[in-house]
Protein backbone atom coordinates (compact mmCIF):
# COMPACT_ATOMS: atom_id res chain seq x y z
CA UNK A 1 0.00 0.00 0.00
CA UNK A 2 1.79 3.51 -0.47
CA UNK A 3 2.53 6.31 1.93
CA UNK A 4 -0.63 8.44 0.23
CA UNK A 5 -3.29 5.40 0.76
CA UNK A 6 -1.86 4.71 4.81
CA UNK A 7 -2.47 8.56 5.56
CA UNK A 8 -5.68 8.78 3.66
CA UNK A 9 -6.59 5.37 5.55
CA UNK A 10 -5.49 6.94 8.70
CA UNK A 11 -6.89 10.24 8.26
CA UNK A 12 -10.69 8.77 7.19
CA UNK A 13 -10.16 6.19 10.69
CA UNK A 14 -9.37 9.57 12.81
CA UNK A 15 -12.79 11.33 11.03
CA UNK A 16 -15.00 8.49 11.54
CA UNK A 17 -13.65 8.15 15.29
CA UNK A 18 -14.05 11.69 16.16
CA UNK A 19 -17.62 12.03 14.57
CA UNK A 20 -18.75 8.94 16.29
CA UNK A 21 -16.86 10.64 19.36
CA UNK A 22 -19.42 13.97 19.24
CA UNK A 23 -22.50 11.81 18.28
CA UNK A 24 -22.69 9.90 22.02
CA UNK A 25 -26.62 10.33 22.50
CA UNK A 26 -26.17 13.71 23.75
CA UNK A 27 -28.09 16.34 21.74
CA UNK A 28 -26.38 19.64 21.59
CA UNK A 29 -25.89 22.96 19.92
CA UNK A 30 -22.03 22.58 19.72
CA UNK A 31 -20.23 19.64 18.60
CA UNK A 32 -17.91 17.81 21.04
CA UNK A 33 -15.45 17.61 18.50
CA UNK A 34 -14.24 19.23 15.63
CA UNK A 35 -12.04 17.55 13.18
CA UNK A 36 -10.36 20.20 10.41
CA UNK A 37 -8.49 19.20 7.39
CA UNK A 38 -4.78 19.90 7.51
CA UNK A 39 -2.17 19.33 4.60
CA UNK A 40 1.51 19.47 5.19
CA UNK A 41 3.85 19.57 2.55
CA UNK A 42 7.20 18.73 2.43
CA UNK A 43 9.51 19.63 -0.44
CA UNK A 44 13.00 18.39 -1.07
CA UNK A 45 15.13 18.99 -4.10
CA UNK A 46 13.07 17.51 -7.01
CA UNK A 47 10.21 16.10 -5.07
CA UNK A 48 7.03 18.00 -3.13
CA UNK A 49 5.00 15.61 -0.87
CA UNK A 50 1.60 16.08 0.31
CA UNK A 51 0.51 14.36 3.57
CA UNK A 52 -3.52 15.19 4.07
CA UNK A 53 -4.49 14.62 7.80
CA UNK A 54 -6.75 16.12 10.06
CA UNK A 55 -6.53 17.78 13.55
CA UNK A 56 -9.38 16.50 15.96
CA UNK A 57 -9.79 19.16 18.70
CA UNK A 58 -11.74 17.96 21.51
CA UNK A 59 -11.03 20.11 23.87
CA UNK A 60 -9.84 20.58 27.76
CA UNK A 61 -11.66 18.50 30.33
CA UNK A 62 -11.12 19.35 34.24
CA UNK A 63 -13.16 17.80 37.55
CA UNK A 64 -14.93 20.07 39.27
CA UNK A 65 -16.11 19.15 42.73
CA UNK A 66 -19.39 20.24 43.34
CA UNK A 67 -23.07 20.67 42.16
CA UNK A 68 -24.04 21.24 38.63
CA UNK A 69 -25.94 24.15 39.72
CA UNK A 70 -22.98 25.84 41.26
CA UNK A 71 -20.19 24.78 38.41
CA UNK A 72 -22.73 26.77 35.87
CA UNK A 73 -23.25 29.65 38.22
CA UNK A 74 -19.34 29.48 38.11
CA UNK A 75 -18.57 29.34 34.25
CA UNK A 76 -21.30 32.16 34.03
CA UNK A 77 -19.39 34.91 35.56
CA UNK A 78 -15.89 33.70 34.91
CA UNK A 79 -16.72 33.95 31.35
CA UNK A 80 -18.11 37.62 32.34
CA UNK A 81 -14.74 38.58 34.58
CA UNK A 82 -12.51 37.66 30.97
CA UNK A 83 -14.71 39.89 29.49
CA UNK A 84 -16.16 36.91 26.96
CA UNK A 85 -19.31 38.07 25.51
CA UNK A 86 -21.66 35.60 25.51
CA UNK A 87 -23.59 34.86 22.47
CA UNK A 88 -24.65 31.10 23.38
CA UNK A 89 -26.23 29.92 26.17
CA UNK A 90 -27.80 26.76 26.50
CA UNK A 91 -29.05 26.30 29.77
CA UNK A 92 -30.52 22.68 29.95
CA UNK A 93 -27.93 21.67 28.31
CA UNK A 94 -25.17 23.54 30.28
CA UNK A 95 -23.10 25.39 27.10
CA UNK A 96 -21.80 28.74 27.18
CA UNK A 97 -19.84 30.70 25.13
CA UNK A 98 -18.91 32.77 21.73
CA UNK A 99 -19.07 31.58 17.85
CA UNK A 100 -17.88 34.90 16.80
CA UNK A 101 -15.65 36.28 19.68
CA UNK A 102 -12.95 39.09 17.56
CA UNK A 103 -10.37 39.61 19.74
CA UNK A 104 -6.69 41.22 19.91
CA UNK A 105 -3.82 40.91 21.81
CA UNK A 106 -5.08 39.27 25.25
CA UNK A 107 -8.04 37.62 26.73
CA UNK A 108 -8.82 38.46 30.33
CA UNK A 109 -5.27 39.28 31.46
CA UNK A 110 -3.23 36.46 28.69
CA UNK A 111 -1.26 37.62 26.38
CA UNK A 112 -2.66 36.00 22.87
CA UNK A 113 0.62 34.56 22.12
CA UNK A 114 0.17 32.07 25.42
CA UNK A 115 -3.56 30.81 24.00
CA UNK A 116 -2.91 30.35 20.45
CA UNK A 117 -0.17 29.41 18.27
CA UNK A 118 -0.50 31.56 14.81
CA UNK A 119 3.15 30.88 13.65
CA UNK A 120 5.32 33.77 13.33
CA UNK A 121 6.77 36.25 11.13
CA UNK A 122 9.81 37.98 11.75
CA UNK A 123 10.23 36.20 15.36
CA UNK A 124 7.28 37.43 16.47
CA UNK A 125 4.13 35.23 17.26
CA UNK A 126 1.72 35.84 14.83
CA UNK A 127 -1.03 35.52 17.79
CA UNK A 128 0.33 38.86 19.52
CA UNK A 129 -0.73 40.91 16.19
CA UNK A 130 -3.29 39.43 14.42
CA UNK A 131 -7.09 40.15 14.37
CA UNK A 132 -8.71 36.51 15.75
CA UNK A 133 -11.61 35.55 15.40
CA UNK A 134 -12.67 32.30 17.92
CA UNK A 135 -15.19 29.73 18.61
CA UNK A 136 -14.95 29.03 22.47
CA UNK A 137 -17.11 27.30 24.00
CA UNK A 138 -17.90 25.57 27.43
CA UNK A 139 -20.16 22.80 28.59
CA UNK A 140 -21.14 20.34 31.37
CA UNK A 141 -21.92 16.44 32.00
CA UNK A 142 -22.21 14.57 35.03
CA UNK A 143 -18.86 12.58 36.25
CA UNK A 144 -20.34 9.36 36.86
CA UNK A 145 -18.11 9.42 39.95
CA UNK A 146 -19.67 12.62 41.09
CA UNK A 147 -18.95 15.88 40.30
CA UNK A 148 -19.25 17.90 37.22
CA UNK A 149 -16.87 17.15 34.03
CA UNK A 150 -15.99 20.80 32.57
CA UNK A 151 -14.80 20.97 28.88
CA UNK A 152 -14.01 23.88 27.17
CA UNK A 153 -12.50 24.00 22.99
CA UNK A 154 -11.31 26.75 21.55
CA UNK A 155 -11.27 27.04 17.41
CA UNK A 156 -9.67 30.09 15.99
CA UNK A 157 -7.91 31.62 13.01
CA UNK A 158 -5.86 34.71 12.59
CA UNK A 159 -5.53 37.50 9.90
CA UNK A 160 -3.37 39.91 9.57
CA UNK A 161 -4.41 43.71 9.97
CA UNK A 162 -2.31 44.62 7.59
CA UNK A 163 -2.91 41.88 4.25
CA UNK A 164 -6.62 41.99 5.56
CA UNK A 165 -7.24 40.22 1.63
CA UNK A 166 -4.67 36.87 3.12
CA UNK A 167 -6.78 34.10 3.82
CA UNK A 168 -7.42 33.79 7.68
CA UNK A 169 -4.53 31.11 9.28
CA UNK A 170 -5.55 28.32 11.59
CA UNK A 171 -4.36 29.29 14.78
CA UNK A 172 -4.11 26.32 17.39
CA UNK A 173 -4.74 26.52 21.28
CA UNK A 174 -1.90 26.05 23.68
CA UNK A 175 -4.54 25.07 26.23
CA UNK A 176 -3.63 27.91 28.37
CA UNK A 177 -7.16 29.72 28.32
CA UNK A 178 -8.99 26.46 28.65
CA UNK A 179 -7.12 25.59 31.81
CA UNK A 180 -7.53 29.16 32.73
CA UNK A 181 -11.24 29.11 32.85
CA UNK A 182 -11.10 25.25 34.47
CA UNK A 183 -9.00 26.97 37.46
CA UNK A 184 -11.26 29.85 38.08
CA UNK A 185 -14.59 27.85 37.90
CA UNK A 186 -13.11 24.90 40.22
CA UNK A 187 -11.64 28.16 42.77
CA UNK A 188 -15.39 29.68 42.77
CA UNK A 189 -16.76 26.47 43.47
CA UNK A 190 -14.68 25.67 45.89
CA UNK A 191 -13.41 22.36 45.12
Amino acid sequence: MSRARVFAAVAASLVVAACGASSSGTSSAVPLTTVTPVTQRIVSPGSTLNINTVNVNSGYTQLIVGSMDAAWTAVNVVYNDLKIPITTLVDAQRIIGNDQFKVRRRVGSIPMQQILDCGNSQGIPNAETYDIMMTINSTMVPNPKGGVNLVTRIDATGRSPNFSRENPVVCHSSGTLEKHIAELVRKKVGG
